[in-house]
């Protein structure tokens, strides 16, 4: 991974993004790569997905492609430093669509978060704010069965008046940050930088070594995040048909 100051960081950060993929979608392991697979949350280049590519030979683009369509949903294929497969995948027609960055921060100090885990039971609560926050109350149903079936697994916490969310998973002596949202209304208010705050208290306490979080350079958040002191480790090139 030229241009990647520390590979087993890398590797570590993606194993971990390979495991929380796989509780909220569908995973289908190809022979030279990886297919996460949710119709239940279609066009989302986080649920739907094909990532840590081998190789990227003609018969597995197209198997890929008609397991995307067999699902409804737009395909996504993530290189990672692979330019061979970037000028490949742009011979075949497909275009660039976003970047992907991968980010992480050591805990120095943290600040006491007032946010809190929720139960099980609770589940809807985090559902509702997660719908809300990425406008998309359709999947409210298919979020909370995976929330209720993966609160073994993930940590979810809610801010204390449920307007900002959070989903945190530990792996690799690291634990990724997801799903990190705000309602509309309550934007602006330093909610998020909360449960970020939260996060990196919980990495401290748990003795684990890194936050980690990716984000998609469309959505504009790079620099929120380099400014709450996090570092830019790597990237991946997201393409689409």
């Amino acid at each position: 991974m030229p241009g990647i100051g520390n590979k087993d960081l890398a590797s570590r950060s993606e194993a971990v993004d390979l495991a929380f993929t796989s509780l909220w979608s569908s995973s289908l392991n190809l022979e030279c790569g990886t297919l996460f697979l949710n119709q239940n949350l279609p066009n989302d280049p986080f649920f739907n997905k094909l990532v840590s590519l081998t190789c990227l030979d003609d018969a597995m683009l197209e198997n890929s492609l008609k397991l995307f369509k067999k699902h409804d949903t737009v395909p996504y294929i993530y290189t990672l430093d692979q330019p061979e497969f970037d000028k490949k995948l742009l011979e075949k027609h497909f275009k660039l669509y976003d970047t992907q960055h991968v980010l992480t921060r050591i805990p120095i100090s943290t600040v006491k978060s007032r946010a809190r885990k929720i139960s099980k039971g609770e589940s809807m609560i985090w559902s509702k704010t997660f719908c809300s926050a990425y406008d998309c109350n359709e999947w409210i149903a298919t979020v909370d069965k995976i929330v209720q079936n993966s609160c073994n697994s993930i940590d979810y916490y809610i801010d204390e008046l449920a307007s900002s969310c959070v989903a945190l998973y530990e792996s690799n002596s690291m634990l990724g940050l997801y799903c990190l949202g705000t309602v509309p209304e309550m934007r602006k208010k330093g909610l998020a930088a909360s449960l970020i705050d939260l996060a990196l208290g919980e990495v401290k306490k748990r003795n684990l070594g890194f936050l980690m979080l990716e984000t998609y350079r469309k959505d504009r958040l790079l620099d929120f995040y380099f400014k709450l002191g996090f570092e830019d480790i790597y990237h991946k090139n997201v393409y689409t048909t």
